[in-house]
């Protein structure tokens, strides 16, 4: 076991509930704490401060720890890859529930690669997504390979970097990628990034609504750029291709699309609240007990919540049914004495009485095996 599971299995665990915040506040919030006048007296101290900007991507910030040592070619590939927030300022005419925010969090990745091992690192991010396709339950889909215009790398009306034999080395890369794996595929003209080709992914959801759900890029410009290079066999100075991957792109879009594809009604090991504990009345010695389950479900990492409120179990079984809950937990002074749980399901009705630890190994096996 890792120290962070020993951390997350610690006691605490079972009783607290996990907050996300902003990355940055209001002035009326910051100023309410003397945050600001306290920062802009500091700030007087060291001069003229630098300019800083909130991260809109991770692409330059991997880029500076590639460059921040000397790189061999016995050191790649070399996958960078953060679980963070971006942010960018989208229009408020833009902004689309979870489909289009400000606040962006995502499993971003650069691959840094030679050209031969290209294919094996494109592939393999591909398989990945596959992968998540097979996981969620996501059974139409199809990659939408991006491509330059050759017309437009000068003039005017110039919108790829003007560097044509790498444009058709690195789109005939994804090409045979794409064809030798047999993942179905559109070509599409005239969409590439700036930078190089790129993969989208789109999927459609239950109701045949098609999504943007993940993004697979080659870069061989923007390495340059920045300067990257590494040390190859024959001791001269190349510049690596560098694979932009983002695996369920923003996880406020993917929850909106997983939302839409399962409308709400999610198997066990995906639903926000997995288990709710009921009791039917407040005596104290069954809050106890309920709450000792609550604790075990939690301390084993299950998303789990209780009422223990007074009103009657039926407005409290059909307040758990109105927000889909998938399991319910009801427990009364019988099943109490018995060591017991009632079950139920979202959707199902009750399934009936189960000793407390049966019903605690179901929940946890059915999570683990992500049953349907």
């Amino acid at each position: 076991m890792s120290a962070t599971s020993e951390i997350l299995k610690a006691p605490e665990f079972e009783s607290i509930e996990q907050a996300v915040k902003a990355g940055i506040a209001p002035q009326p919030v910051a100023a309410a704490f003397n945050e600001l006048t306290a920062l802009r007296q500091e700030l007087k101290k060291l001069g003229e401060p630098e300019s800083y900007y909130l991260k809109a991507m991770n692409c330059p910030h991997h880029h500076r720890i590639f460059a921040a040592e000397p790189r061999s070619y016995r050191d790649l590939p070399l996958r960078l890859a953060e679980y963070g927030t971006c942010y960018r300022y989208e229009q408020s005419g833009e902004l689309f529930g979870l489909m289009r925010v400000r606040s962006l969090n995502m499993n971003d990745a650069h691959i840094y690669c030679t050209p031969e091992q290209f294919a094996a690192e494109f592939n393999a991010v591909n398989e990945m997504y596959l992968k998540y396709f097979k996981i969620f339950g996501i059974e139409k889909y199809i990659m939408r390979f991006s491509t330059h215009d050759p017309s437009r790398l000068t003039g005017d009306n110039a919108k790829f970097v003007n560097e044509p034999e790498l444009w058709k080395q690195t789109e005939d890369l994804v090409r045979k990628v794409l064809i030798d794996s047999k993942i179905p595929y559109v070509e599409v003209p005239n969409e590439a990034a700036f930078y190089g080709p790129k993969i989208d992914v789109q999927v459609w959801s239950v109701i045949g609504r098609e999504f943007t759900l993940a993004t697979n890029q080659v870069d061989f410009a923007v390495p340059r750029r920045f300067g990257l290079v590494y040390r190859d066999k024959d001791n001269t100075d190349k510049t690596p291709l560098c694979i932009h991957r983002a695996p369920l792109g923003t996880h406020e879009r993917f929850i909106g699309f997983i939302i839409e594809h399962y409308a709400g009604n999610f198997p066990l090991w995906l639903a926000p609240e997995q288990v709710r504990v009921m009791t039917l009345g407040d005596d104290e010695k069954l809050v106890a007990y309920a709450k000792g389950i609550v604790a075990e479900l939690r301390g084993n990492f299950v998303r789990c919540e209780s009422d223990f409120r007074t009103d009657p179990i039926k407005a409290k079984i059909a307040g758990a049914e109105e927000a889909k809950v998938h399991t319910m937990l009801v427990i009364g002074g019988r099943d109490m004495d018995a060591g017991n749980v009632s079950v139920r399901l979202h959707g199902k009705g009750n399934i009936g009485a189960k000793p407390k630890g049966e019903a605690i190994a179901d929940i946890l096996s059915a999570i683990k095996e992500r049953r349907a």
